[in-house]
Parts: C-alpha cells; sequence; structure tokens
C-alpha cells in the first residue's frame, strides 16, 4: 500500500428545477452540473488500524460527523480486510455554499482509498457506496457535466463543455438546504423544460451553460436578499448567465474571459465579499483516481 492524493473539485447547479416532493420525503430533481477548478485535496496513507482524520484549516468535524470520514468507513467496510487510513483533508471550498464540497471529499476519499489498496473495489462498488453516503456523492464519480435526476442519485453524463471562465461568490451566512426545498409549496408537479431535455438528449452541454435557472432563487432570494442583491452585482459586472447554486449561499456568473473573471473577483473582495476566479473542468480528478 501506498499513499495517494487527489484533488476534490466543486460542483455547480447551472440549472436546478424541483419536479416535486416525492412519497418518501425527497424531492425528485432535473439538475445540470458542471465540475470547477475551485478544489479540496484529500490525502490518504496507510495505517495499521482505525481512521484517522484531520482536516485542515480545522473547519469541520474529524470524526463520524465528517462525511469523508463515513466515506472511509464504509469502503472498510466493504473492502473486509483489516487495515485503515490516515487522511487529511484540505479545504478551499467554502463550507455551506451549495458547492458540494462535502461530497466531492467523500468521493474522494473513496477514490483515494481504493486506489491506495490496489484498486479492489469495482467503480460499480464504489458507487453504491457513494449512493449510500448520499445524494450528490454519486456525481463525483462522473465527467465533468452530468443530468441529475431522481433524488440526486441517477447520474447521466454530458459531454464535458470547453472550459469557460466564471467567478463563484459568497456572502454572508449559509442557506439550509432542508429549509430551501421545505420552504417550496407542497403538492405541486412540475416538468423540465422542453428546450433542456431536447438540449440535454442531442448532449449540447454548451447550450445548457448558457440557461441559467435554479428553482430554490424564489424562496431564498424572499428571505435572504443579500443574495438576491448578489445576483444583481454579478450581472452588472457583466456575468451572463449568474444564478444560485443549489441552495446557496454561492452564487456563480460566467465570465467571457480570465481576465474578466480575475477582474469581477478583485472587485467582489473589495467589496467585501468572498469570491473565486475559476474555470469549468473537462475531467474529473475523482474519477481518473478511480479508474486509473
Amino acid at each position: 500500500m501506498r499513499a495517494h492524493t487527489v484533488s476534490a473539485p466543486a460542483k455547480i447547479n447551472v440549472i436546478l428545477e424541483v419536479l416535486g416532493r416525492r412519497a418518501d420525503g425527497y424531492h425528485d430533481l432535473w439538475s445540470v452540473l458542471v465540475l470547477v477548478d475551485l478544489c479540496d485535496t484529500v490525502a490518504v496513507a496507510p495505517r495499521r488500524r482505525g481512521i484517522l482524520l484531520t482536516v485542515r484549516p480545522p473547519l469541520l468535524p474529524a470524526g463520524p460527523g465528517n462525511l469523508a470520514f463515513r466515506a472511509a468507513e464504509a469502503f472498510f467496510g466493504a473492502y473486509g480486510r483489516p487495515g485503515g487510513a490516515a487522511i487529511t483533508l484540505r479545504k478551499r471550498i467554502p463550507v455551506g455554499g451549495g458547492l458540494g464540497g462535502g461530497s466531492s471529499d467523500a468521493a474522494a476519499v473513496l477514490a483515494a482509498l481504493n486506489a491506495m489498496t490496489g484498486r479492489p473495489l469495482a467503480r460499480g462498488r464504489l458507487l453504491e457506496l457513494a449512493a449510500g453516503l448520499g445524494s450528490d456523492v454519486p456525481f463525483f464519480f462522473s465527467g465533468g457535466a452530468a443530468l441529475i435526476t431522481g433524488r440526486g442519485e441517477q447520474v447521466a453524463d454530458l459531454p464535458p463543455p470547453r472550459p469557460r471562465w466564471l467567478v463563484l461568490a459568497l456572502t454572508g451566512d449559509p442557506v439550509s438546504t432542508a429549509w430551501a426545498y421545505g420552504r417550496l409549496p407542497s403538492g405541486e408537479r412540475r416538468v423540465p423544460e422542453r428546450t433542456w431535455t431536447a438540449a440535454a438528449a442531442a448532449g449540447r452541454t454548451e447550450a445548457l451553460l448558457d440557461t441559467a435557472f435554479n428553482r430554490l432563487e424564489e424562496v431564498v432570494f424572499a428571505a435572504r436578499p443579500d443574495l438576491a442583491a448578489l445576483k444583481g452585482r454579478l450581472v452588472a459586472l457583466g456575468a451572463s448567465p449568474a444564478g444560485l447554486t443549489g441552495s446557496g449561499a454561492a452564487l456563480f456568473g460566467f465570465a467571457p474571459d480570465r481576465v474578466a473573471a480575475t477582474a469581477w473577483s478583485a472587485a467582489l473582495k473589495a467589496e467585501g465579499r468572498d469570491a473565486w476566479a475559476c474555470q469549468t473542468l473537462r475531467e474529473n480528478p475523482i474519477r481518473a483516481a478511480a479508474l486509473a
């Protein structure tokens, strides 16, 4: 066994339509996700027994309260042999921003541990473990872009888009995902727009990236005018399209090039907001680690 390091990228929901509430309490979704190059780093090293998780900076719990720790438990439960791991998680993705950092970290732990132990688990088994950890986790074994349906666990790869520059921006406190979904009107059923389904069926990922929509904006912005104002600021800077990712509190805005993205990020930081200039990813480092 030898140590392995895997980058764990953030995601953005370019489109997030909530089709309705299910009998099991979850919501049916139709969502287009893409990966961006704002990444956490997961490093694993063999240990005689037990799981030791270190989080830097120490923003999150380092035990079972951390999804990365539970991912390691799930892996060794499936591995079925004695052993353990020392895991170091270096955080860059903001916590509670709707960027999928926790789910990405969990997927990266599964991929890194599988690599460390000689890849005893097939990709299908890793996906089963991922689905057991959370609805968002299987996506992080996809390519650079995917269509997400069901409660989030059904993942269909889309052709990865060309690298596109964008700004991620964050202000104020995190938004509870459960709160946001709970505020949606109950009993409503929706269908995705025909233009979206046609573009997805044809593999026209670029067209989907030009169409930002998030059903949760209507409830989140009503309660968080600061986030509505931040979207307006992104649009005023020239972002097209711009929108909320997940339930927030992060927003994204696509830029024409690196110069614009860097300038917008600097302007937002000067106004007291957190901001990052990023690019979309054509390849998923977690998937690469799992399949290598």
